[in-house]
């Protein structure tokens, strides 16, 4: 008949049978770990000596312990010894950091010492190019120079600061805010002046705004000393001296108004462009355009020579207004296409 582990009986029974198994099997086992523990404890009771004697004839030292105690006082020194070792290896560790952190923190300052005099240094830049700006916003219609780089509002003085003063921010930092809202100016101006240089794109293209030949000039607009009479006359041009051969452009787009000799001036080429501006060119060695022919800005026109009564090899530029001649030197400088 099986076994029915919800009667009683049965029950009894499979109790039974574990008991005996683990007796059987573990009996042993306790009683040895039983008699191990008592050994162990008899022999940790037992005592030692533990003598001192001295080299001199004074009195020998004895010292009874268990060893129970004595085993508790090296486990103790082990311990303690263990605890220290690694305190002081982790003390060097932390002192070696620190140090780290102090080359680290020296290292820093130095960086930081270096931003602060290259904000300086572009802050004093930047305040050199202001007045560029201030006169390329002139330049433009309806400006007002006079409220150009204000910014709503006065900061306090800089030497009102107090080194004790934790809120208020050092020096550069006012640099930075202040080259930051005079860049969004700049920004602002540029693409002003943008806007008034695309609006006047066909006057810029077609002003005389060209160096006619390569070289410097020898003899400006205005009174001057002839070099022929010795008198004094009005030079209604400039001479640009330059190497024989040379090609001569035109400064801007134009016609071939007339092509003639002048004793004076020899070989002249004269171009008549918009806007009422007309410009000559003297004392050349040949023409190689025709009247009449359309003239792109820089093109050859001809070549530098010494024709007339020019003492060297020199380009004599006219700029013409209407009837009026003007100084050509500032064209000079104009912007160029």
């Amino acid at each position: 008949m099986a076994l029915n582990p919800f009667k009683d009986s049965n029950l009894n029974d499979l109790q039974k049978d574990i008991r005996t198994f683990f007796e059987d099997h573990f009996g042993n086992l306790r009683d040895r770990t039983r008699e191990i523990w008592s050994q162990f404890l008899k022999r940790g009771k037992e005592r030692i000596t533990i003598m001192f004697i001295p080299h001199s004839e004074k009195r020998i030292l004895n010292f009874h312990i268990s060893i129970f105690a004595f085993s508790s006082v090296i486990l103790g020194i082990i311990i303690t010894i263990t605890i220290t070792s690694i305190m002081i290896v982790n003390h060097s560790s932390t002192i070696k950091e620190v140090s780290k952190l102090k080359i680290h923190g020296s290292n820093s300052k130095v960086q930081i010492k270096k931003y602060k005099e290259e904000i300086n240094r572009l802050y004093n830049l930047f305040q050199k190019f202001k007045p560029e700006i201030t006169y390329l916003y002139s330049l433009t219609p309806g400006n007002n120079v006079d409220t150009l780089w204000a910014k709503g509002g006065a900061s306090a003085p800089v030497s009102d600061k107090s080194d004790n003063d934790i809120s208020t921010p050092p020096i550069e930092v006012l640099n930075i805010e202040e080259m930051e809202h005079e860049l969004k100016t700049t920004r602002e101006v540029i693409a002003q002046i943008k806007r008034f240089l695309n609006a006047r794109k066909k006057i810029i293209e077609n002003t005389p705004s060209l160096w006619p030949v390569e070289g410097h000039v020898i003899s400006q607009y205005g009174e001057r000393t002839s070099p022929y009479t010795f008198r004094k006359e009005f030079h209604h041009g400039i001479d640009i001296a330059s190497f024989p051969g040379a090609p001569v452009r035109a400064t801007a787009p134009g016609t071939v108004e007339s092509i003639h000799w002048d004793s004076d001036l020899g070989l002249t080429i004269s171009i008549k462009h918009k806007y009422g501006f007309l410009t000559t060119y003297s004392h050349c060695q040949r023409i190689s355009v025709e009247k009449g022919q359309k003239i792109s800005k820089s093109e050859v026109i001809g070549y530098v020579g010494r024709t007339g009564k020019a003492t060297r090899h020199l380009c004599y530029y006219q700029v013409r207004i209407g009837t009026e001649y003007v100084d050509p030197l500032p064209y000079l400088n104009k912007i160029s296409p």
